[in-house]
């Protein structure tokens, strides 16, 4: 018995050791992620560019109109919300933050949200009669 008990301390050893040299999880964003949202843009008075690579289209949208469709999120998410609507496709997108030039005032194109629709699609399931 006093044989076991000396094998068992230095596993409970090794495992608090474990404990200390392991790191602690993150939270999964950067300090600067957290720091650009869609609200502090709209603080700012940035908009927001969404550039497709694949067919080299660019719209504008205003901050306060995406955080109606995509709430309070860094400038990261906000292009996996969207399709390009030339090409149709979704992984060629890229979101940025642009503050516009003053002599930009009157030229530069923005969309505006006017409505939100919502499509009811139904999901049927075969079943045996």
């Amino acid at each position: 018995m006093g044989g076991g008990r000396a094998e068992s301390r230095p596993k409970q050893a090794e495992a608090q050791t474990l404990q200390v040299d392991t790191m602690p999880e993150q939270n999964g964003l950067t300090r600067s992620q957290r720091m650009h949202t869609l609200s502090k843009a709209e603080g700012t008075r940035q908009i927001v560019r969404i550039d497709c690579m694949y067919c080299r289209i660019t719209h504008r949208y205003r901050c306060r109109d995406l955080l109606l469709l995509c709430g309070d999120v860094p400038i990261d998410e906000i292009a996996r919300h969207f399709r390009c609507e030339k090409c149709n496709h979704k992984h060629y997108l890229c979101a940025v933050f642009e503050l516009p030039w003053p002599a930009d005032t009157g030229k530069l194109r923005i969309r505006k949200l006017v409505n939100i629709k919502t499509v009811r699609k139904p999901v049927w399931k075969d079943d045996v009669y």
